[in-house]
């Protein structure tokens, strides 16, 4: 495990850090590439990259810090500053929600555009997860001694004995996710399905994989993680429905 790969005084990198800069960064590689492939301006690419980087960062930070609320309370100028500690689905959702403000100002569909960016942004969430086990950051699942059992003795939160190594899971069916999304593209599919199938291959694994993690519960006995992923999943339904009657009205 790498937690911390530099320290100055309150300042730290870790390798969750580096790990979530090199997924933004492959993810702008390939959002600029599929701009190109359809004939967008891929300008657009830099700018929802200059803005994803720090909100993504600020929102990965701001619901790691709610969702472990009394550790900040004893030590906040620590878990602000530290490199460490951050929620991938925070950056997620600020990220998104500034990019969508970006979209708009460039005379863009949302929803269009969203579905151009759906492989890079399981891409960045591949890449997040897998921070998260380089720095074990203690998100991982329940005490096992089958051959999957990994211990994390260096890790942010160390553990000797073996536990379910969650976020292995996820790197994987999300780089599944990515080959997926990137051959699904080909089909001449309505607008916003893409995106929907995005969320809807985010959100389930992470909302079942939670059930054998030790993330602290938030309301009906359920994480935080899987209250975003029920929105995920609501959310990518919705938008395989609208563009279902969208289809309709077109046609008639």
């Amino acid at each position: 495990m790498y937690p911390i790969l530099f320290k100055y005084k309150f300042i730290s990198i870790g390798g969750y850090g580096l790990m979530l800069g090199t997924g933004f960064y492959l993810a702008f590689l390939l959002f600029e590439r599929e701009l190109k492939l359809r004939n967008m301006n891929p300008e657009l690419a830099y700018k929802v990259l200059l803005s994803a980087i720090p909100c993504g960062i600020i929102g990965a930070k701001i619901f790691h810090i709610l969702e472990h609320f009394s550790e900040f309370i004893m030590n906040p100028i620590d878990m602000i500053f530290s490199g460490s500690g951050l929620s991938v689905y925070g950056g997620y959702i600020l990220s998104l929600l500034v990019s969508m403000i970006i979209i708009k100002k460039s005379r863009e569909s949302i929803l269009n555009v969203f579905d151009v960016v759906s492989p890079s942004l399981a891409l960045g969430y591949c890449f997040g997860r897998f921070g998260c086990h380089v720095a074990g950051d203690g998100c991982y699942g329940i005490t096992t001694f089958s051959i999957l059992g990994t211990a994390y003795p260096n890790g942010i939160v160390p553990t000797t004995i073996p536990v379910m190594p969650t976020p292995l899971f996820e790197v994987f069916l999300s780089f599944v996710t990515v080959g997926l999304l990137l051959q699904i593209r080909k089909l001449d599919l309505n607008v916003g399905k893409i995106f929907a199938i995005f969320l809807l291959l985010n959100g389930i694994p992470r909302f079942l994989v939670e059930f054998i993690r030790l993330n602290p519960k938030l309301i009906f006995n359920l994480t935080q993680a899987q209250v975003i992923a029920i929105i995920f999943i609501l959310t990518g339904i919705t938008c395989w429905i609208f563009s279902k009657k969208r289809k309709v009205m077109e046609s008639m």
